[in-house]
């Protein structure tokens, strides 16, 4: 696709915004924040650097997109075949090659989908319209016209329109999960940040064009546009990813070019010979035509495409919906998994597991948002829980709407806890009216509301609820709540609750805590400041939030672990809550922060990786470093992930893994999309790619005992001036192709999977299926089944009298003999000679089919007339079976030897 679009701008490149003052900012970039930009000076710049917009990439025509199913080499192949065909006046054969390459080709197209972009749908998402200030006032404006410099008004439901510095900030929280991968809204702040080379999600002083506010409002001035932003080096990263090709597609090159320099080779020595014998140019292009068409594997890619495309639709039966063929099977060469930590390995829904107060200890049951569950009260001797939840309860905005979280996930889990506590929300709320707010800021990492209530003593009072990060209500506690009354908040209890805190912290949980404070209602002011009333707290209790790993998670890390595929977590969560999590799944493996990981130089990367099984607070490009680095080692990579920044990654994976959930960026760059978002789905994906591409393989086997025979046959056929060097008529050849090869490769397609296959490690990268087992093998049973067929034909000359006879006996044998390669290549090393033999049941109807056809070649007369055989008797049907039954019995030897020469542990079914 062609990439077009505008430049953008980033401020001349100058880095570290967030480490610079608010101040320095607007002087840097020569604008007055209560002013904003002139209109002359924001024209000029636009003129200068282009408008506020990503690049998109221009679709192939669909003709383009037609013509480029015809540049694999098979479809190449079967042109150059029409060609000659065309050339010699066989004009039936032309017609039929030709169809069977438009087929090839329309199957393909079809396939491919609609080829949606993903730099489209990034461009797409970019916010319309920014409320900015310039010449002093405030308008409203097409986003595409912002310029560096300009200062733009956020508030809750807005879209930020471009990336930028923010100056001033009132309770403003910005969703930027799509970008940076957590969950959480991120809060945001004026003041300046200490740090180097801090990445998108630890930069909170800076907004990012297409995240959207969800709390708050605030000022900001624009430092990135259009390509410069975050957003643009993503699309960037997009455009600059190329897909690479699958292995089957490699496979299928590389055996057509065997294919095709085995029979040019044949080709010039049938040449040769028949010159210097006289015979005709016709005549010789005529056997050179026969030899074309059997040695393409017309039958091939129909074959393949219709094997991997029911194969799909299996998948997407289970949810996993895969866009393009190729994929199919890419999944059976998967070795190593990068996972997404939120929503695939977990739940994506937070949930309280644990609360601590003074002298109790509680555990909560359940998972996720649902109601089910109970707290269960581990240890002390207090009446109630709620006592220590009820400022979870109170100070907060989200809400339960018929049993569903309505707000902030966060504050949704602490209403949860409260309704399994047996707390009536709505009650509660109506009992204690409330006064005032003091919204989250991340300045001082806590919420509190300011109620009416009642103390002990039947006294009103305005009781200050409290909620935020534990380590911030802590500092600002005086007392403890113990059993309804106040407890000094000594040095001991002190360091006992942060010990507990360090605790939960360890295992991957997010502490808050909780507070109170009762006021009098006469030195009560709503509208003074609320901050300076949130001191000398009596803490409540400490509550331990976790995103649950989904309760399938762990076994599929241990499907996949089974397999020898290894399983990696990826996640924009801090390296602690990545460690725990990981433990929880099974996971192994030590956890690094993505920035260190992407420092390491090349070859200590390669090194440390196989030790390496979370890395966090990643970034899009320390995702596609993670890609590429298991590329380096030989890995074949599935990806997986949700949002923007997780595209360039799924892109440049082998088999790049979107969440139906996510974001349609995500969904156009990958390859397969989980329509439930489900690790497990991913285990049970790769088991069947490779039970796909097992089988397919076994089809190769077949298709190449097929070729060898075709291309040896006619090879000695003319060397020993055999049936004028033409063993089989082109019409005999596109029979065998398409009546005896087509039907039996789909029957192996879909056969059954072959035992012990997912125990089986993956195949290496770049390792061919014409391993040198497979090419002793093949041509040892193509040897053996040319000589069988030349030996028939001189039979039926010198024993029958008649070159027709000795054709029809061979033919007939070569369909026999087929039907025991077909059987025996289910295996390479398994004998046949079991009852499991038979436990396909697409095998048995199609070993029957074809042997009834092979009587008939010879004795239907339609079939005589069309394929140009002569009816056999007893004595000439028997020769032609005791080639097949001499076949069975020499692959069974060589089967045996091989076993024996196998280690037991690794014999192959």
């Amino acid at each position: 696709m062609t990439v077009t679009g505008a430049q953008g701008s980033s401020a001349a490149q100058v880095e570290g915004w967030y480490a610079r003052s608010s101040e320095e900012v607007a002087a840097e970039l020569g604008v007055d924040p209560a002013i904003g930009l002139l209109a002359e000076r924001a024209a000029g710049l636009l003129t200068t650097n282009g408008p506020n917009a990503l690049p998109e990439e221009k679709p192939k025509p669909g003709w383009l997109r037609f013509l480029d199913q015809y540049r694999s080499y098979m479809q190449l192949i079967l042109v150059a075949a029409v060609v000659v065909s065309l050339a010699i006046q066989q004009w039936v054969t032309a017609v039929l090659l030709l169809v069977l390459t438009v087929l090839n080709a329309v199957v393909g197209l079809r396939q491919e989908g609609k080829a949606e972009s993903a730099m489209n749908a990034l461009k797409s998402m970019t916010k319309a319209t920014a409320r900015v200030r310039r010449n002093g006032a405030e308008s409203q404006i097409p986003a595409e016209q912002l310029v560096v410099g300009d200062v733009v008004l956020v508030a809750a439901g807005d879209e930020i329109p471009a990336d930028g510095r923010i100056i001033s900030a009132s309770a403003l929280q910005i969703d930027e999960s799509a970008l940076t991968g957590e969950g959480t809204p991120a809060a945001k702040e004026a003041r300046p940040l200490a740090g180097e080379q801090l990445g998108p999600g630890d930069q909170g002083n800076m907004a990012f064009m297409n995240t959207p506010v969800t709390h708050g409002s605030g000022t900001m001035i624009v430092t990135a546009t259009g390509a410069g932003t975050e957003l643009g080096k993503i699309s960037g990263m997009l455009s600059a990813t190329a897909r690479e090709e699958s292995p089957l597609t490699r496979e299928l090159n590389r055996l057509t070019l065997w294919i095709a320099t085995a029979a040019g080779l044949t080709m010039i020595v049938m040449f040769a010979l028949g010159r210097s014998r006289g015979q005709a140019w016709d005549a010789l292009f005529v056997s050179a035509v026969s030899l074309a068409i059997a040695a393409i594997p017309e039958a091939l890619p129909t074959v393949t495409q219709t094997i991997l495309s029911l194969g799909g639709v299996d998948l997407a039966k289970r949810n996993a919906i895969v866009k393009d063929l190729p994929s199919v099977e890419t999944l059976g060469f998967t070795s190593a998994i990068n996972a997404d930590k939120t929503g695939t390995l977990t739940m994506n829904q937070m949930t309280a597991v644990e609360v601590i107060d003074p002298t109790d200890r509680y555990t909560v049951s359940g998972i996720g948002y649902e109601l089910t569950g109970i707290v269960h009260h581990a240890a002390g001797s207090a009446a109630s829980i709620e006592d220590a939840i009820l400022p979870y309860l109170v100070a907060c905005d989200a809400g339960l709407v018929e049993g569903k979280v309505v707000g902030d996930p966060t504050e949704g889990a602490l209403l949860v806890l409260a309704h399994k506590a047996g707390l009536d929300i709505h009650a509660t709320r109506e009992r204690l009216p409330r006064l005032a707010t003091l919204p989250f800021d991340p300045a001082y990492k806590l919420m509190a509301t300011f109620n009416s209530a009642v103390d002990a003593t039947g006294r009103p009072v305005v009781r200050c609820f409290v909620k935020g990060a534990a380590p911030a209500v802590m500092a600002r506690t005086a007392t403890a709540q113990w059993v309804g009354v106040s407890i000094p908040w000594d040095v001991d209890m002190s360091e006992r609750t942060r010990a507990e805190m360090e605790r939960m912290e360890g295992q991957g949980r997010r502490v808050m805590a909780a507070a109170t404070r009762d006021l009098d209602p006469a030195r009560f002011d709503p509208d003074g400041d609320l901050l300076d009333y949130v001191t000398e707290l009596r803490i409540a209790s400490l509550v331990g939030l976790v995103d649950p790993p989904r309760d399938e998670s762990a076994a599929a890390v241990a499907s996949a672990q089974a397999a020898h595929i290894r399983v990696r977590m990826v996640t924009g969560d801090d390296v602690i809550t990545g460690a725990a999590i990981a433990r929880r799944v099974g996971i192994p493996g030590e956890a690094i922060l993505g920035a260190d990981f992407a420092a390491l130089p090349e070859d200590e990367r390669l090194a440390r990786i196989d030790s390496i099984g979370v890395v966090a607070r990643v970034t899009p490009e320390h995702k596609v470093l993670l890609a590429q680095t298991l590329k380096k080692k030989g890995d074949v990579v599935a990806m997986t992930g949700d949002g923007v920044n997780d595209a360039p990654a799924i892109k440049a994976a082998d088999i790049g893994i979107a969440m139906g959930t996510g974001t349609d960026v995500a969904k156009n760059a990958g390859r397969m999309i989980l329509s439930d978002d489900n690790f497990a789905t991913i285990v049970f994906a790769v088991e069947q790619g490779r039970k796909i591409y097992d089988n397919l393989t076994k089809y190769i086997r077949f298709v190449l005992v097929l070729l060898v025979v075709f291309v040896l046959t006619f090879l000695g056929a003319t060397l020993f001036n055999i049936a004028s060097g033409e063993p089989f008529t082109p019409a005999q050849v596109l029979w065998i192709h398409f009546i005896v090869n087509a039907p039996f490769g789909f029957a192996l397609g879909f056969d059954q999977e072959s035992p012990g296959l997912m125990a089986r490690k993956p195949r290496p990268r770049g390792e061919s299926v014409l391993t040198a087992r497979v090419m002793v093998t093949v041509g040892l049973a193509g040897l053996a089944i040319t000589i069988g067929l030349l030996s028939l034909i001189e039979l039926g000359v010198h024993h029958f009298g008649s070159v027709h006879v000795g054709n029809s006996i061979a033919f007939t044998s070569f369909a026999f003999c087929l039907i025991v390669a077909a059987v025996e290549c289910r295996s390479e090393t398994g004998t046949t000679l079991a009852t499991a033999t038979f436990d396909s049941k697409q095998m048995n109807w199609v070993m029957l089919a074809e042997f009834v056809l092979a009587v008939l070649a010879s004795q239907m007369d339609a079939l005589r007339r069309m394929l140009g055989t002569t009816q056999l008797n007893t004595n000439e049907f028997a020769w032609s079976l005791v080639l097949a039954l001499a076949l069975l019995a020499l692959w069974e030897l060589g089967k045996l030897a091989a076993r024996r020469r196998t280690p037991p542990g690794q014999r192959q079914p």
